[in-house]
């Protein structure tokens, strides 16, 4: 089948025409002549002709700190988005319970947006010390195969996504959007899902207790008491500290919140010593909070004997004032 050229009459090829035909022709011409394009594949390694990048390439060329950064800031991408999916999660939970409207829940995004962005700036300092410690000493060569060879990299506890919740940014979003009554509505759900982990975990590091010391029913319930009040005043602290780390020794050391001799008074010598065994390695946690608390406890004995001195020297006026002659 013969192909049919266009016949073009001289009335109808004008000068604007014509030049454009030899315009496009010789971009035709250029394209053929010119030699084939390349293609860099995803590893970055070889072409689609099967060539080796030439030396000296883009990544070559940039200097290692950008690189670095780049390298943080894809980190920081993927827990950015992290954070932003569990806000989502609260932002959702809220919603159920207060039964929020439309112009609430944009408000509620975009305040998520600015906490979870707010949260990240501990994370960067960690990324930043990371990377320093990683690098430090290693030459150009080195760093880049090192930083090749970091994947995922996390920083922070086991729940540093959960962080932005416990932003201010958040909690004043919270009071700002939510009436009075939403708010009272949700801090009741709030406070009653604390009590019941609390009240959990507790019954866990009990049952843990059990198992390991075979505790008497009397002292199951000596044991119980300190537990729960262990959990009641540090669960928080303790889950910031290790994140949902339920290894039975971290478990059972949340009887250590009380003085050695208050736990020698229920437990035997023989459980005392394979006790303290067991929570070694969180001992040092929970020394700080008994330290701390007879801090607060002697801080708090000496407010008590000033006020004490203070109300007795106005008594002492007072008395000398009602014996003065009228």
């Amino acid at each position: 089948m013969k192909t049919r050229r266009p016949k073009f009459s001289q009335s109808t090829l004008t000068p604007a025409r014509f030049l454009g035909s030899l315009l496009w022709q010789a971009a035709l011409c250029a394209c053929l002549s010119a030699p084939p394009l390349t293609v860099r594949a995803q590893n970055g390694s070889r072409d689609e002709q099967g060539s080796a990048p030439a030396p000296g390439g883009k990544d070559a060329a940039r200097p290692m700190p950008a690189q670095v950064d780049e390298q943080i800031q894809k980190l920081a991408f993927a827990e950015r988005k992290k954070r932003m999916d569990f806000m989502g999660v609260v932002i959702e939970d809220v919603s159920r319970l207060c039964r929020l409207d439309e112009t609430q829940q944009k408000r509620l995004n975009l305040a998520a947006k600015g906490a979870a962005e707010r949260s990240m700036k501990t994370w960067h300092e960690q990324a930043q010390r990371y990377f320093s410690s990683r690098l430090k000493g290693a030459n150009s060569d080195t760093a880049k195969e090192i930083l090749a060879n970091i994947g995922s990299v996390s920083f922070g506890g086991r729940d540093a996504e959960q962080e932005s919740e416990s932003e201010s940014l958040w909690k004043d979003a919270l009071k700002d959007v939510l009436t009075k009554e939403q708010i009272a509505q949700y801090e009741e759900v709030v406070e009653q899902r604390r009590q019941e982990k609390v009240d959990a975990y507790a019954e866990i590091s009990l049952a843990s207790l059990d198992n390991y010391l075979r505790l008497t029913p009397n002292q199951r319930k000596q044991l119980r008491v300190l537990v729960q009040d262990s959990a009641n005043e540090y669960l928080d602290e303790v889950q910031r500290y290790w994140g949902n780390y339920f290894e039975n020794g971290m478990l059972m050391s949340l009887a250590n919140a009380a003085e050695d001799e208050e736990l020698k008074k229920i437990l035997t010598e023989k459980q005392f010593e394979r006790h303290k065994a067991a929570t070694a390695n969180f001992e040092h946690f929970w020394d700080q909070k008994r330290k701390l608390r007879k801090a607060k406890a002697r801080a708090a004995e000496k407010r008590k004997t000033k006020a004490d001195e203070k109300d007795g020297e106005k008594s002492d006026a007072n008395k000398k004032d009602d014996q003065k002659p009228k």
